[in-house]
């Protein structure tokens, strides 16, 4: 019988020898390419693996030999057959299914009951299977499960008995991102699986929004909140199980897609989701704080977050902080006496009604009013959250630090019950709403016989920050950098899957020491951290071996990439006993799951020479790998091509990648494409093009381009006139950027047949201006396809339309406008942007000047210019502040340069060194020297106390880093580690 998926011995097995049964177009099941249910997904790969192993016999053929089956109970017809064999849909009688299967077994010689039964299993499975989540009617049926300990809604403040008479959750007001909302709800409601992530800060009303837009769906759909054990976790097991008609909930998205590397993990379960037609539709929504937006969707060094720029991007909706004028008439308009409206409406500062509601002028008293050791504790979950923590924070930990931040005074004045007054007054409810701190109860649940994995969390007491006191304190104390017994309580106390970030934040302020021990304790749950330590210590202790041998006997090896990354270290570090112990550990025990990490260890072992590891692994990795990955999987092919370890090339050829990559990401099946090629494998090149033409997603047009030029190179003419057919008359319209890329590569291939079919679609009909860059790029390609009407069409909708709030993309279309030969439209959108265009990002307001003097538009560059983009700028982006100076000292606005260096100097973003490097330099060019030292006292206290050495020239000083007051640390040594 079947154990597991299928048998091992079924999951190696080639295709039978000698010709292969005639392939009747369209007859090519889908097989690894996801789907839903489980069940179903397993089924339909059984099914394509015999039927390959059957020699891809002829709808026909197998037809005639069900026909021939006295015993069978079913008798499915061809229609039938082809629909069991390829469709990704339920399959309808289980008698048809087994039927089908029993025939293909018989062409295949393999076990027939055996087989038979499997399917029947997986049939009945498949039939049963709900999905994850529960029904949303469940939800709307208990106020309580969408409130904070559920989805998140911040209940509203309590006025006059109000949540008795009205509710705990007060008359929805709805403005404008709920009607932009509304448009991805309604597509998904028609059958269009979407996103939306609404952003904006605490207690703006982001999470009532989506619930109100959820509580409003259809019966029949369902919501899925991953939570527990961890949000990744949680995410990672049960993203397989999403069904059609679902809304994947992600309250507080950067839980789910910010940490390293599993986010990147959810991040690709979330697009494959999105593009998968077997599970659509389905609705993921998510609600984001600014800084967290910018965070995942800003391009690093090194970048860590490509798939979820990915991901997230066109699907921003944001929040403002404060109602409209509009928005407090139809508060005031509202027919209700709820006192908690109305004492909204008159008394909420600033127009911040939501804020109001969520009780934050309360809180904001309440912290305001506390002092002494409460207040203490109240600033260590704030450092906490800010430097690395999860949401929920060991009492322990806080109970421990917040002595280190009171004055000597206080400290000695300390009440022996200090702990329990400060938690009574943080733990109090605010008119209805929670506390500062709220306290959690993380125990497991109870009478439940589920499968328990080894849990290492910190036992005791844990409390949740409040998100507006969270998102305050990293605004207003990212300046302060705590106390040495913040930083000995977190080694202690702190979840062990936070040591990495809380030391790399202590790292990068300069606490060497401190940095030093919470690695050391990070190590066993986190591989990462490892080449981080042996880094970090041999860059101290050069001559001390003791952090590596520590290092390599206790560091986890379930991450196979964070493995090469230490024996790279190991080796820089001159480590080369402790690189062949780990060497040896590495090659016979590491994870296989993620083959591009696989593939990395396999580079490290080659470059430190221990070529019986690389033979070890490479038999394991060839045998055993995901298949899943086809960006992984290249890598994998390249490195054992690399190895010379041809054999095992063979191997992990013969178990088909091609047929089991996914089709979500057209750059990682690029890769795959070229490595087979590389690997002389055409067979598998040729399955791998024809799943493409045939079935990849045409909403990414760009995407789609890309494909098509690596087709080409692969020799596959028939399979990219397939692709580029379908492309031309199916490809989305909606991104001018992408459909202008798909013109560009189907130009080069020489595919005008195509280019006319996807010209008569009138792109530059379908345009949104909501994007000027985009737009630009389309009437470049348009230009270039001859298709001079819908160039100045185009034109002259962008030059009056364009929207003017990223001025970077306006100076952009400016230069394709210039380029087009539309001098009319140059000086339309030119006057347009001059008066109106938004001036507060400084690369976009130097794009704008720039392109404004290359048209000759004096007029509206001074128009621009007494504008004074420097009083207009804002500091998130160092590099285009930089720019700004640069372009404004050209220009001769003197009197501006020195209110933006004054201006950069103390506000400018510190996220990136090397964007500061930059600006300092600048500021220096400008001969602003006051400047430079009033920026580089900012700082230690961002993370950057490297940079600030360097400029202060005081790296020998803080040779072995520095305390938290400032001062020069005294010496240590991997003795005093605990």
């Amino acid at each position: 019988m079947f154990e597991g998926r299928w048998c091992d011995e079924w999951r190696h097995r080639g295709r039978p020898a000698g010709p292969e049964g005639e392939r009747e177009a369209g007859t090519t099941a889908e097989a690894g390419t996801g789907g839903w249910p489980l069940p179903l997904r397993e089924l339909k790969a059984l099914l394509y693996e015999v039927y390959l192993a059957a020699g891809a016999p002829s709808l026909d053929e197998m037809t005639e030999d069900i026909a021939a089956g006295d015993d069978l109970e079913g008798a499915p017809s061809r229609d039938t057959v082809h629909r069991v064999i390829s469709d990704g849909e339920r399959p309808g009688q289980q008698a048809d299914v087994v039927a089908v299967a029993w025939v293909l077994a018989r062409r295949a010689a393999w076990d027939t009951a055996s087989l038979a039964a499997r399917v029947r299993e997986l049939w009945v499975q498949a039939r049963m299977a709900q999905g994850a989540g529960r029904p949303i009617g469940d939800l709307r049926g208990d106020v309580r499960l969408v409130l904070d300990g559920g989805l998140g809604v911040h209940p509203a403040l309590d006025s006059d008995g109000a949540r008795d008479r009205f509710g705990i959750l007060p008359t929805y007001i709805r403005r404008d991102h709920d009607a932009h909302l509304r448009t991805v709800v309604d597509a998904a409601v028609a059958g269009r699986s979407g996103m939306a992530v609404l952003v904006g800060g605490s207690s703006t009303g982001k999470t009532r929004a989506l619930w109100e837009a959820v509580a409003a769906l259809p019966d029949g759909w369902r919501l899925w909140h991953p939570l527990t054990p961890a949000a990744t976790d949680a995410a990672l097991a049960a993203l397989p199980d999403i069904a059609p008609k679902t809304v994947v909930w992600l309250n507080e998205a950067q839980h789910y897609l910010g940490p390293d590397p599993r986010g990147e993990q959810v991040t690709a379960g979330l697009r494959e989701l999105l593009t998968e037609p077997s599970r659509a539709p389905v609705l993921i929504l998510g609600t984001l704080w600014p800084e967290h937006w910018d965070t995942l969707t800003t391009r690093a060094d090194p970048d860590r977050h490509p798939g979820a720029r990915a991901l997230l991007g066109g699907h921003k909706i944001d929040v403002p902080k404060a109602f409209t004028p509009a928005d407090l008439a139809a508060l005031n308009a509202t027919d209700t006496a709820d006192p908690r409206l109305i004492q909204a409406a008159e008394h909420a500062a600033d127009a911040q009604v939501t804020q109001y509601l969520a009780g934050v002028p309360y809180l904001m008293d309440r912290y305001h009013a506390a002092d002494g050791a409460t207040r203490a504790l109240i600033h260590a979950a704030m450092d906490a959250r800010r430097l690395g923590a999860s949401l929920h924070i060991p009492l322990d930990w806080l109970a421990d630090a917040a002595p280190g931040y009171l004055t000597d005074t206080e400290y000695h004045a300390l009440a022996p019950d200090w702990l329990s007054q400060a938690l009574a007054y943080v733990t109090t409810p605010c008119n209805g709403i929670p506390g500062i701190l709220t306290p959690l109860n993380i125990s497991r649940p109870r009478n439940q016989r589920t499968l328990r994995q080894p849990d290492h969390s910190p036992r005791g007491s844990h409390y949740l920050l409040t998100d507006y006191l969270d998102q305050h304190g990293r605004h207003h104390r990212a300046t302060t950098i705590p106390p040495i017994d913040f930083w000995t309580a977190a080694a202690h106390h702190a979840h062990p899957a936070d040591l990495t970030a809380l030391g790399e934040a202590a790292w990068n302020r300069g606490l060497y020491r401190d940095a030093a021990q919470l690695h050391k304790h990070a190590i066993t749950h986190n591989a990462h951290t490892a080449a981080h330590l042996v880094s970090h210590l041999h860059t101290l202790f050069p001559a001390d071996r003791r952090p590596a041998q520590w290092v390599v006997a206790h560091v986890a090896l379930d991450n196979p990439g964070a493995i090469a990354d230490l024996l790279r270290e190991l080796q820089e570090a001159g480590a080369q006993e402790q690189v062949i112990v780990l060497a040896e550990r590495a090659a016979a025990h590491a994870a296989l799951d993620n083959p591009g990490a696989v593939a990395e260890l396999l580079r490290e072992l080659r470059r430190a020479g221990a070529q019986d590891q690389v033979t070890v692994l490479a038999e394991r990795a060839a045998a055993h790998a995901a298949l899943d990955n086809p960006f992984g999987v290249a890598v994998l092919l390249e490195k054992l091509r690399e190895a010379g370890a041809q054999e095992q090339v063979t191997v992990l050829l013969s178990r088909d990648p091609a047929v089991h990559a996914t089709l979500d990401n057209a750059d990682a099946v690029v890769r795959l494409l070229r490595e087979l090629r590389r690997a002389r494998a055409q067979e598998q090149v040729t399955v791998l093009a024809e799943r493409v033409a045939a079935h990849f997603t045409l909403n990414n047009p760009e995407a789609v381009g890309m494909l098509l030029r690596e087709l080409r190179r692969a020799g596959s003419q028939d399979q990219v006139t397939v692709l580029a057919e379908r492309a031309a008359a199916h490809a989305a319209l909606n991104h001018p950027d992408g459909v202008g890329v798909l013109l560009r590569e189907l130009r080069k291939i020489g595919r005008d047949e195509a280019v006319t079919v996807l010209l008569t679609r009138d792109p530059a009909a379908h345009a949104a201006f909501a994007n000027p860059y985009a737009v630009g790029m389309l009437l470049r390609e348009l230009s270039k396809a001859g298709a001079q009407e819908q160039v100045t069409v185009l034109a002259e909708q962008a030059a009056a339309h364009a929207a003017l709030d990223n001025s970077y993309a306006v100076g952009m279309l400016l230069s394709e406008l210039r380029r087009a030969g539309a001098q009319e439209q140059v000086t339309v959108l030119a006057e347009r942007a001059a008066a109106h265009a938004a001036l507060k990002h400084p690369d976009a307001a130097n794009r704008l000047l720039r392109e404004l003097c290359r048209a000759g538009a004096d007029e509206e560059t001074t128009t621009l210019l007494t504008h004074d983009p420097a009083a207009h700028a804002v500091f998130d982006n160092p590099y285009a502040v930089d720019m700004l100076l640069r372009e404004l000292r050209r220009a001769g606005a003197q009197e501006q340069v020195t209110v933006l260096a004054e201006q950069a100097a103390a506000h400018a973003a510190l996220d990136s060194p090397y964007a500061i490097a930059a600006l300092l330099v600048a500021l220096g060019d400008a001969g602003a020297d006051e400047q430079v030292a009033v920026l580089a006292e900012r700082l230690p206290a961002a993370g950057h106390f490297a940079l600030f050495a360097q400029v202060g020239g005081s790296q020998e000083q803080f040779r072995l880093g520095r305390e938290p007051d400032g001062s020069a640390a005294p010496s240590w040594t991997w003795n005093d580690m605990d």
